[in-house]
């Protein structure tokens, strides 16, 4: 499988239309992947309540990064913080809701680091791309809650 150069966005600094397109997409609960070789040993090692962990919930998790491909601008990664058993956790969701890694953190860890990209040209293509992946979605959205005789969604 191809490895691709990714760059990571903050929460905090954006793209706002990247994140919005991780919550369109990680919009519901379900139940996410433990299968990964590399997930089993880190889990092991770090004592990690992957019972617990597994069970992804937007509405209890909190978005605290994603990871794009630089070629494409979208999204592969993103990592959610979690508390499980008293502990805090991040929990990086790969693609097909699979559990890449989960790293037990501090209560006030953020991820502010200087990796992070907060400007420049991937920035705006990035913010670009995910601005129009979520407007072309939420009018299907809106057509496919209207046939089910839900209305209109007030996801973004």
């Amino acid at each position: 499988m191809p490895v691709h150069d990714t760059a990571r966005f903050h929460v905090a600094s954006g793209p706002e239309s990247l994140f919005a397109r991780v919550r369109q997409v990680m919009d519901e609960p379900r139940e996410l992947k433990v299968h990964a070789p590399h997930l089993r040993r880190r889990a092991a090692e770090r004592g990690a309540p992957l019972e617990r962990l597994d069970r992804f919930d937007p509405g209890t998790w909190e978005l605290v990064m994603a990871e794009v491909r630089r070629d494409t601008g979208r999204f592969v990664s993103t990592t959610w913080r979690v508390v499980a058993g008293g502990d805090h956790w991040w929990v990086v969701v790969g693609l097909h809701d699979t559990i890449v890694t989960v790293i037990d953190v501090e209560e006030w860890r953020r991820g502010f680091g200087d990796r992070i990209v907060r400007d420049g040209e991937l920035f705006d293509r990035v913010d670009r791309l995910n601005a129009g992946l979520v407007a072309a979605a939420a009018p299907a959205r809106g057509r496919a809650a209207a046939a089910q005789g839900g209305g209109v969604s007030g996801k973004p």
